[in-house]
């Protein structure tokens, strides 16, 4: 049943977005359930942004906005937080857009201990549309949350091959605004990449209750994605090497650790980090013995060679690439990179 004296906070992170921001927010005050407060933050947009803001603002008295120099989408979201008025927080992208019943089917799941209430999604590029379930039925999390930190590490994890993304995106959700609180639950500034993913692990893990309704209630635009790794191999230390700092905090803080499958799978996705940026080493011309022994030696990265984690590595060429760099064969593993590129 719905809970329909509660408000919702929705916050939207805008950072030159005018081609679809319109389109997004009617998604949003189109809405089947009434009480919204609807936050709109610009992030030192250099288009037309802030003046559709300004804009769209005179049209629902529900709407309020700000603006701030910009500072990346973690401190947007954290200034729509401080605005946030409602009991409910829902967090959604500026180029997306929402089914117009998901406040009202997603509140209709809520109960007294549940924190947290998502959904699936639609990717959608065009005429293309895509339904993408993070889990398979109905899905009511509470001692047992293993299989959400599973797929935080792994995309893959109880998806279908050509899913289309995975639980760790903030949108698609509310979240118990007092929960948020509570747990002084915000998004990392200094993380350039996976900040909703490692304020996930930290939510799911305080949660007293998280339910997953298996229905697609938010579109999730496909057509502006670009290769991200590709546009910053130069960058990649500095951008994945503090998302595996983030994570080894979290995964040791929260005692998630202590769990053998979810330690398997942050050993995995470590690695998985660790041969990105060594790959990454090599695109850009900076592979030297000098820089691959400083990373080898990280003790985030220095786990991957002890036998007891080394063996837990699930892929056999992930293994024979950690086994090159372990033995300091950096040439070898330089003419190999190549090899399995051609391959490819």
């Amino acid at each position: 049943m719905v809970i329909i004296n509660e408000k919702v906070s929705i916050i939207v992170p805008i950072y030159n977005a005018e081609k679809y921001l319109e389109e997004c927010i009617a998604s949003i005050t189109n809405q089947t359930y009434k009480n919204l407060q609807i936050v709109l933050v610009n992030d030192g947009s250099k288009d037309k942004s802030w003046e559709l803001c300004k804009k769209i603002k005179d049209t629902d008295n529900r709407i309020s906005i700000a603006t701030q120099s910009n500072s990346g989408v973690s401190v947007a979201r954290n200034r729509g937080l401080e605005f946030a008025n409602g009991e409910w927080i829902m967090f959604v992208d500026p180029d997306d857009i929402l089914d117009k019943k998901i406040v009202e089917d997603l509140l209709a799941n809520v109960s007294s201990k549940i924190d947290i209430v998502a959904s699936g999604c639609y990717g959608f590029d065009g005429n293309y549309k895509k339904k993408d379930s993070f889990f398979e039925g109905n899905r009511l999390f509470n001692s047992d949350k293993t299989d959400l930190y599973l797929q935080l590490m792994d995309a893959t994890h109880g998806q279908s091959d050509d899913f289309v993304t995975a639980i760790g995106v903030p949108w698609g959700k509310l979240y118990r605004h007092s929960f948020l609180k509570k747990y002084n639950l915000k998004f990392d500034p200094k993380l350039r990449r996976m900040q909703d993913n490692i304020f996930n692990m930290y939510a799911f893990y305080y949660a007293r209750e998280i339910f997953y309704l298996d229905k697609p209630l938010y579109f999730y635009r496909l057509d502006h994605i670009t290769d991200y790794a590709k546009r910053h191999q130069s960058d990649m230390i500095k951008i994945f090497k503090p998302v595996v700092d983030a994570r080894t905090t979290g995964i040791k803080e929260l005692g998630l650790d202590k769990n053998p499958e979810i330690y398997q799978y942050y050993l995995n996705e470590t690695a998985g980090f660790f041969l990105g940026i060594i790959n990454s080493l090599i695109l850009t011309n900076s592979y030297s013995k000098e820089n691959v022994n400083q990373l080898v030696a990280n003790a985030n990265f220095n786990i991957l060679f002890k036998d007891q984690n080394f063996k837990k590595i699930k892929d056999s060429k992930i293994k024979y690439k950690l086994f090159l760099l372990n033995h300091g064969l950096y040439k070898s593993y330089r003419v190999m990179y190549k090899i399995w590129n051609l391959v490819k």
